[in-house]
């Protein structure tokens, strides 16, 4: 289990899209072209977001993507969950060699399982720090404390 650019990537689709005015869509050939990222490999991003009901895609020629639902309840797990591969830490790991470890069957026993259950406590602990954090977290707010509004698209053409 590691994060891919894929995470932090769909990370970055979901504050801009959280900074959207009310009832506004991004298309996204806009959102790759303010990441610089390929249209192709953004729309496989989306598409992992969509389909895990973060994000909504509207099909129209002002349609684009937009929040399925508030930040605040879009947590960090989440994303993880829809973008990257959730195997385990200890998928395809050899856990043959631990039994090289020990001079026992008792020991391995011992030991061995106890390594294997830290490394499990770890893979939880991660995991679940990730559904502490929600991406609210991380998008601007302005001096009022309220998210911090900007029309990408106007942006993005002005600039």
């Amino acid at each position: 289990m590691k994060l891919s650019n894929s995470f932090i990537q769909s990370v970055a689709i979901l504050v801009m899209l959280a900074e959207l005015p009310e009832k506004s869509y991004l298309k996204s050939s806009e959102i790759s072209q303010r990441m610089g990222v390929s249209h192709t490999y953004l729309q496989k991003i989306a598409k992992k977001l969509n389909n895990a009901g973060i994000i909504q895609s509207e099909a129209s020629k002002t349609g684009g993507y937009s929040l399925n639902k508030s930040v605040r309840d879009i947590t960090f797990y989440d994303v993880f969950k829809a973008v990257e591969n959730s195997d385990s830490f200890l998928n395809n790991v050899k856990t043959d060699v631990i039994h090289t470890m020990f001079l026992s069957d008792k020991l391995v026993d011992k030991y061995g399982n106890l390594t294997l259950d830290i490394l499990k406590e770890a893979e939880n602990s991660y995991l679940s720090v990730l559904k502490e954090h929600s991406i609210e977290e991380i998008v601007p707010k302005n001096s009022k404390g309220e998210l911090l509004i900007i029309d990408w698209p106007l942006f993005l053409k002005n600039n």
